[in-house]
């Protein structure tokens, strides 16, 4: 503003000088003219030879008057036509002087934010002769804005990104480039933007310094890389072991099975007895590892094929019936009318997520019973089946955790039942790949409610 000022200030006071000297001069030519025409006249008349006639002084005089009130007048309308003139010239002139220090100090700002900026700018000709830099351009190539002006300097190029045309005709890219503070990843944006009409394009370069960002990208890259490397050994590993554990561990539960057809007595009954329950205990834990390798690993095949509901829950009822009989429960069945007789799904793992959630039921019930059903869900095509119990139930706070892997309700249930906390983790993972959704309702000391809701389309009788 100070700059603004002090302009407008000097114009004001030529625009006053000038005013000032063309009126003195008017003023010394009017009164040189009148004061030589009234002289010249004055002394021709009081010449002898002049013939004076006082009635033609008069007219003379008056005429001459008449001129010289008509020129004062044409006179003193011209100077005013051109004073305002002169005060139009003078605002136009301090209205281009204003804008012309706004736009020196937007011009001074803009270079400035250019050459503060952290990214690194630089403009080319099209032949690559740099025309601008900023002090970051400077900085990286480590040499002055004078040896860069005027040359075609460019960093050495270790690595090539991959490269992108925008819309807008913008090219962006990623270079590792060699520069004075060592190695760095730059982010490019390049356009042609032509300045003037009938000028070349210039070449607009923006680059910013990404070095730690892709650092961390290729750092990440490689330890998502060496997970998934020991996951796939892992699943390995668990697929290897537990076929070499099963194959001993069927021979102890077939030795057992048989040992206990024998005659036996009561003491050695009971030995072989829990024998055969430690096997069946180890077996299902080795399947649930098993399963929860292949979910992890996501190479959990899921089957399309039709098969009868009906003969389903009768099976998952029957094979349960023998823990409910021997804990003193009732175990009952239940399938809606308005279910379809056969369904298209996979049958082999909807029955292993059942007998999950309905073993677990008898397993955390000491009397009561345990109730399997099945009804229409709320969805087209979609069953729910509901596992009740009159069990010890689940606290609201553990209701989410127990879907985890390896957890339980709380400490004290895993001492007075056991297991491993991976079944209903592995359910949940197997019903989420159907397509369906597992819930749970329950309260301490009056059982808990598990819902399974799944699509299965109806399917023609006997899958034919």
């Amino acid at each position: 503003m100070g700059a603004s000022f002090r302009i407008r200030l000097r114009l004001r006071r030529f625009t006053r000088r000038h005013h000032t000297l063309f009126t003195i001069l008017r003023s010394a030519m009017i009164f040189m003219a009148g004061f030589g025409g009234a002289y010249g006249f004055i002394k021709a008349s009081l010449s002898e030879t002049s013939g004076y006639n006082p009635h033609a002084f008069a007219i003379g005089a008056s005429f001459l008057f008449a001129l010289a009130c008509v020129g004062l007048a044409t006179l003193s309308m011209r100077l005013r036509f051109m004073r305002k003139k002169m005060h139009k010239l003078a605002l136009h002139n301090e209205v281009l002087a204003d804008r012309n220090w706004e736009l020196q100090e937007a011009e001074q700002r803009a270079r400035s934010l250019f050459e503060q900026q952290g990214d690194l700018i630089v403009m080319r000709e099209s032949d690559g002769t740099i025309i601008f830099v900023n002090d970051a351009y400077c900085r990286m190539a480590g040499l002055d804005r004078e040896n860069l002006l005027g040359s075609q300097f460019s960093f050495d190029l270790l690595e090539q990104g991959d490269s992108a045309l925008e819309p807008s005709g913008t090219r962006v890219h990623d270079q590792r480039i060699d520069s004075a503070i060592g190695p760095r990843w730059i982010a490019w944006r390049e356009a042609l933007v032509r300045s003037d009409a009938g000028h070349p394009a210039v070449q607009h370069c923006v680059g910013r310094d990404v070095t730690d960002r892709t650092e961390t990208e290729r750092a990440l890259a490689e330890a998502r890389d060496q997970a998934n490397a020991a996951n796939r050994a892992k699943s390995r590993f668990l697929a290897m072991a537990s076929h070499e554990i099963r194959t001993p561990l069927n021979g102890i539960l077939g030795m057992s099975g048989l040992l206990l057809e024998t005659q036996l007595t009561p003491e050695q009954t009971t030995y072989a007895k829990a024998v055969r329950s430690s096997g069946e205990a180890l077996m299902s834990l080795i399947n649930e590892l098993l399963d929860y390798s292949k979910i992890e690993a996501g190479k959990l095949a899921l089957e399309a094929q039709p098969f009868a509901l009906t003969a389903l829950i009768e099976e998952i009822t029957e094979l349960l019936a023998p823990r409910a009989q021997g804990k003193q429960l009732e175990i009952a069945a239940y399938l809606d009318e308005r279910l379809p007789t056969w369904v298209t799904g996979d049958a082999a793992r909807l029955r292993q997520v059942l007998l999950n959630l309905a073993g677990n039921a008898i397993k955390f019930t000491s009397k009561g019973g345990v109730a399997l059903i099945a009804e229409p869900g709320i969805w087209p095509n979609e069953i729910s089946f509901q596992v009740r119990d009159t069990g010890i139930g689940i606290a609201a706070d553990a209701q989410e955790r127990i879907f985890r892997e390896f957890e339980q309700a709380d400490d004290s249930v895993a001492r007075s039942f056991g297991g491993t906390g991976l079944g209903l983790a592995i359910s949940d993972r197997i019903v989420k790949r159907m397509g369906g959704r597992i819930a749970l309702q329950s309260q301490p000391g009056a059982g808990s409610t598990f819902e399974v809701s799944v699509p299965l389309p109806p399917a023609l009788e006997r899958g034919e």
